[in-house]
């Protein structure tokens, strides 16, 4: 029941509400319009009020005092005590954890919801714990239900204590506006953007002094546009079906599909470009009141991007979360750095964060970070903080990443290592931030400055809260705090204001574009958990989904009665499927059809096509000069060449390829080195196989191999599959190994380095370098054997392929080898495929040499004709454009 100095009046919403609302106020006012209050939904409309009151009395006048409900509250908090949202979740989490009523539960998203639930029941007179249970039961259609009962408690619990403890910030507001409702002296004026029922404090008010509620409302409205958006969406309170049976004018339909447009777009990118190009033309038309409407925050921020490349600038009123700025995501940097161990990448990731290590210069700064991406490159360090802080240090001792090492030990070494209070945590990453040398850099950035008040806040908070979290339990709830603050660049001034739909009540705009608009994301929203059930929000007093569908149309239509033009967009298609415009638009649509003006849908303007890339002038056959054609040659240089001239032009000339990477994962180039190493040490120790039985020989294999597995197998378990198979395979070696001797070829050497100058017939010097993987010793001369962690058939295959590296081992280690084989590993008895007569083939793979080389100083070109084997895998097929240019 309202007081008897509370007056209610409704006004239409559209662009002459301001005016309204002026002559109102004067009229009931007149000169003493300076001592009453005015209550606004937002400080938005506080320039352009002013602006109709100026114009109403036709010269300048004091104006009212200008307030919004949290303003108001503010003035009246005085020194009561308001429980911050980080303390109460604390709080809270740690009375769950001691009732021990919910296991195993995300306690965090828990509690969340529960203070959300408070938050929303603020202004809700407390039930009695029992009265509340029946609400639950009823509600659920549900009796003796011991999950509803546990519902209700938790509920209760968590009422109770905001309504007699330390209040929230929602509770605590509402406290205030009831002690200045008491306190009132001044005449009051409203400006209600809902349809909800005044505040009941607004009551108190009007007990001592008048108020008068202006409620926006849409009602039976003689204007065109009021009688077509009627049709389509009628206003609350009156028959749909009646309306809807009384289709509008085709004049008022007409009236209304010239301002609205609905555009479908095929993809993301074409509707930021619809966006984009939209509030370009109306920039350009001379329009300064824009609003972008962000329904769909990836295809407005996608959108903006494409805006700020011509140089619009967007005045941001959604804010973006303080999550997502580079200076909350180097603070996360460290924490996950700390959280894996240091693992490569996001160590990595931390390092070259912009604000550690602000201090150093630029370019010493990106010889440090250059020389830790080395270090964990050459050292294959996948993780291990304790290696990365000492061998690190000490291998790069004296260099220009031993400072930034250093920053990171030193912070590293304050977090704690145990269980800990919030506060102390937070304390010890203010103080780690420091020794990073980060603070000043991040309090010179507007989002870094955010970031560390936050903390500084967070910290102050939590002071008092003894609940001790884990470093994990912690991170999790300093997540969650960085999601829920937002970041607000408000240095911009712009004509174009990119808002959310809810912030445009009541606001007047030359025009309008709502990006997103389909039936996802132009949808009310739903709330889940307790919060979810439809019925239990409607016995607690909340909103349930009928009045946040009435909401949302609400919002679309004082949009469309308080803008020039508007344009709504959606995608219609997403992930493959068809995707519709939101509910309240098909109906819009709809209405247009049945009018006779036809559909309002029109398809987004096609993406312009890219501009014609200049025709590189670089040949796919290059030749080179006598000087950069190389003087030394591998035998893996040689393949190159082989396989595909260009690729060794690219590789071995050009020098480029793909950076070294750290192994996760053994992959089969170090599983062969680790091979390689252990039958080097394995026929090392045992130089003469038949002094020991083939038991002991095989035993001593099988041990060796799982002393090489065994770091990489403590990283990753399943490592254990190529030591396992290599064991199981080691009596078959020792049976080949031992029938080899026995014919009579000797273990001689192993990795033996071996280089060869050749003069060529040009003058020129060429030198072969190799290592080779075995040399054994027979009556007849010696023997190469090269391994191949491959089965054999992939290496006859290889060989068809006139293969030559058997022939390049041959010619480095000279006349003396009479044999030579490569040993498949990759079997379950190795298999020695030898090659025929190798001294033949040596001297070929020589004689070819020296015409190749010559040819190349001479100016041949190096094509790229690789075969389809030789291109499959190569890291230079998009260079040589082969598959563009055949």
């Amino acid at each position: 029941m309202s007081a008897a100095g509370l007056e209610l009046l409704s006004l239409p919403p559209g662009p002459g509400l301001f005016g309204q609302v002026a002559r109102i106020l004067i009229g009931r006012h007149g000169d003493a319009l300076a001592d009453t209050d005015l209550l606004l939904p937002s400080m938005a409309l506080a320039q352009p009020l002013r602006a109709a009151l100026c114009a109403a009395a036709g010269r300048a006048l004091f104006m009212p005092r200008l307030l919004t409900p949290d303003l108001l509250a503010q003035r009246w908090q005085g020194d009561h005590p308001t429980d911050p949202h980080s303390r109460r979740l604390l709080g809270l989490v740690a009375q769950l954890r001691r009732m021990g009523w919910l296991g195993e539960a995300d306690l965090w998203s828990v509690a969340r919801e529960l203070i959300d639930l408070a938050d929303a029941l603020a202004e809700v007179p407390l039930q009695q714990e029992a009265e509340l249970a029946a609400t639950f039961a009823r509600t659920h259609a549900l009796h003796d239900s011991e999950a509803l009962s546990l519902e209700a408690r938790l509920v209760h619990a968590v009422w109770l204590a905001d309504s007699t403890g330390t209040p929230g910030r929602a509770r605590a507001c509402a406290q205030a506006l009831e002690r200045a409702a008491a306190a009132a002296t001044r005449p009051l004026t409203v400006l209600l953007d809902t349809l909800d029922e005044p505040p009941s404090w607004l009551n108190a008010w009007a007990a001592r002094a008048p108020v008068l509620c202006l409620q926006v409302a849409r009602g039976e409205g003689d204007d065109t546009l009021s009688r077509a958006l009627a049709a389509a969406w009628p206003p609350p309170g009156q028959d749909a079906g009646a309306l809807w049976s009384r289709a509008p004018s085709a004049d008022d339909a007409a009236a209304l599909r010239a301002r609205v447009r609905l555009v479908a777009a095929q993809s993301l990118e074409q509707e930021a470009a619809c966006a984009a190009d939209t509030v370009s033309a109306w920039l350009a038309a001379g329009r300064r009141r824009i609003a972008l409407v962000a329904a769909d925050r990836e295809a407005a921020r996608r959108a903006r991007a494409l805006l700020e490349r011509r140089q619009v600038l967007l005045a941001d009123e959604t804010g973006w979360k303080l999550s997502t700025t580079r200076a909350a995501a180097t603070v996360d940097a460290f924490l996950q750095c700390l959280a894996s161990d240091g693992y490569h990448r996001d160590l990595l990731d931390f390092v070259r964060a912009p604000y550690v290590a602000a201090g150093l210069e630029r370019e010493t700064r990106a010889r440090a970070v250059a020389a830790i991406d080395d270090w964990v490159v050459r050292r294959n360090h996948v993780d291990g903080l304790h290696a990365l802080l000492v061998d690190a240090a000490d291998d790069l001792a004296g260099g220009p990443a031993a400072g930034l090492i250093a920053l990171l030990a030193d912070a590293a070494a304050l977090m704690p290592t145990g269980n800990a209070p919030a506060s102390f945590w937070l304390d010890r990453l203010l103080a780690a931030i420091d020794a990073l040398q980060a603070r000043d850099a991040m309090l010179g950035d507007v989002a870094g400055a955010q970031v560390i008040a936050l903390l500084e806040q967070l910290r102050a908070d939590s002071q008092g809260v003894a609940l001790a979290l884990s470093f994990a339990d912690w991170r999790q709830w300093l997540n969650g705090e960085f999601e829920q603050a937002l970041f607000r660049d408000t240095e911009i001034d712009s004509p174009v204001v990119l808002t959310p739909l809810a912030a445009t009540r009541l606001r007047a705009f030359e025009a309008v574009y709502v990006i997103g608009a389909d039936r996802e994301h132009l949808a009310p929203p739903r709330p889940r958990g307790v919060l979810g059930h439809e019925g239990l929000r409607r016995e607690l007093g909340l909103p349930d989904a009928d009045a946040q569908a009435t909401r949302l149309r609400e919002d679309l239509a004082g949009l469309v009665l308080n803008a020039g033009d508007i344009v709504f967009s959606w995608q219609a298609q997403r992930h493959g499927e068809a995707n519709l415009p939101g509910a309240d638009l098909q109906v819009l649509d709809l209405m247009f059809q049945r009018a006779g003006v036809g559909s309002a849908i029109e398809a987004a303007p096609p993406l312009a096509e890219p501009p014609a890339l200049a025709v590189i002038g670089v040949s796919s056959a290059p030749s080179l000069p006598p000087e950069r054609v190389p003087q030394k040659l591998t035998a893996s240089a040689l393949a190159d060449l082989m396989d595909c001239p260009y690729r060794y032009f690219a590789r071995r000339v050009l020098h480029l390829g793909e950076e070294d990477e750290v192994e996760e994962t053994l992959g089969k180039g170090s599983v062969g080195e680790k091979v390689h190493a252990v039958l080097l040490a394995f026929h090392t120790a045992h130089p003469r196989l038949a002094l020991s039985s083939p038991e002991i020989l095989a035993d001593d294999l099988r041990r060796r191999f799982a002393e090489a597995f065994a770091g990489a197998i403590a990283r990753n378990f399943q490592e254990h599959a190529w030591a396992d198979r290599l064991q199981a395979r080691a009596a078959a070696y020792v049976d080949w190994a031992c029938a080899r001797e026995a014919a009579g070829w000797l273990f001689e050497a192993g990795e033996q380095a071996r280089s060869l100058s050749l003069t060529l017939p040009d003058g020129g010097a060429l030198t072969l370098e190799g290592r080779i993987d075995r040399i054994d010793q027979g009556s007849g001369g010696r023997a190469l054997i090269d391994y191949k962690l491959r089965a054999a058939d992939r290496v006859k295959k290889a060989q068809q392929r006139d293969d030559l590296q058997l022939a390049f081992y041959t010619l480095l280690e000279g006349e003396a080898v009479s044999d030579a084989a490569y040993l498949a590993l990759d079997e379950e008895v190795p298999a020695e495929l030898a090659q025929a007569e190798p001294q033949v083939a040596a001297e070929a793979l020589q004689s070819l040499l020296q015409r190749v080389f010559p040819a190349l100083r001479a100016g041949a070109v190096l094509p790229a004709n690789g075969d389809e084997a030789a291109c499959q895998y190569c890291g230079m097929r998009g260079l040589c454009r082969k598959d563009w240019l055949a």
